[in-house]
């Protein structure tokens, strides 16, 4: 059945009620163009932005393969470095990089050719939308700090297509200063969303993945005749309210854009498609 044949029904079926339980575990890599000597450039730099009780639980007893823990806002994360590229098996970083419309061509290569990873987790902090919000949050200030080690490429999000370069991470974690993980307002979506163009119904689609690890929607505009960096923009904000609480996109609603523009929302499993913008 197509998208616009569901509106043909006259009583269709009831929508999901969101948000649903997110996904409780919340895992990163974080790549390198070379392999580590040594982890204590990184335990010191975390302890210079967490400060010198945050990391504990250092583990050398493998020694290619040491681990630690890091404390950020009472949140425990396990850190572990690997000598080596991501197993393809485990995620495909060069189909990622081909793929995402943010990176730069360097930025593409250095993902391609990195040489060690990171492995970041955090186990438990998100059975609600808040706390998963909150874990996330700190979770990129986690990733802000240990990107500013020399040689560090950027970040691949687990569950998603999703790289962010290390430049433009930073320049996120910028803008997080002065704001918390509870700001109604804003959140660094770009930071953990992936933004892709796709198909639906023969017709272009530009969409969201990764909401639903927010136990949300995910967010797409069918057949959108706006400009792609306007309609983006609209993406990132609503994206971004969603995952604060401020706004849940719902099936059947009329939204405004703009005093001239609104869109109707239509859902399809597990995502809004916004039709008219």
């Amino acid at each position: 059945m197509g998208l616009f044949d569901r509106f043909k029904k006259k009583a269709p079926e009831p929508a999901p009620e969101w948000p649903k339980p997110p996904r409780e575990d919340t895992m990163a890599l974080l790549l390198m163009d070379r392999v580590l000597e040594d982890i204590d450039p990184a335990i010191e730099r975390l302890k210079k932005a967490f400060g010198d009780s945050a990391v504990s639980d250092i583990d050398r007893s493998h020694p290619q393969v040491p681990a630690f823990t890091v404390t950020v806002d009472a949140l425990e994360f396990w850190c572990s470095c690997l000598p080596m590229p991501v197993p393809r098996e485990e995620q495909d970083i060069a189909a990622k990089a081909q793929h995402n419309l943010f990176l730069k061509p360097e930025e593409r290569e250095a993902f391609c050719n990195h040489k060690s990873f990171w492995v970041i987790a955090q186990k438990g902090g998100g059975k609600t939308l808040e706390g998963k919000r909150r874990t996330c949050w700190n979770f990129s200030l986690l990733c802000a700090a240990l990107l500013e080690l020399e040689g560090a490429v950027g970040v691949s999000v687990i569950n998603t297509a999703l790289l962010v370069s290390r430049e433009n991470y930073l320049s996120y974690r910028v803008q997080m200063e002065g704001r918390s993980w509870n700001d109604p307002d804003w959140f660094p979506v770009p930071l953990w969303l992936w933004f892709y163009r796709g198909l639906q119904e023969e017709k272009p689609t530009v969409q969201t993945q990764g909401l639903t690890e927010f136990g949300l929607p995910e967010l797409a505009f069918f057949d959108p005749k706006l400009p792609v960096q306007d309609v983006l923009n609209y993406l990132f904000t609503m994206s971004s309210w969603q995952i604060t609480g401020k706004q849940l996109y719902r099936n059947m609603a009329l939204i405004p854009l703009t005093e001239e523009v609104e869109v109707v929302s239509k859902q399809d499993g597990d995502t809004i498609f916004f039709i008219g913008g």
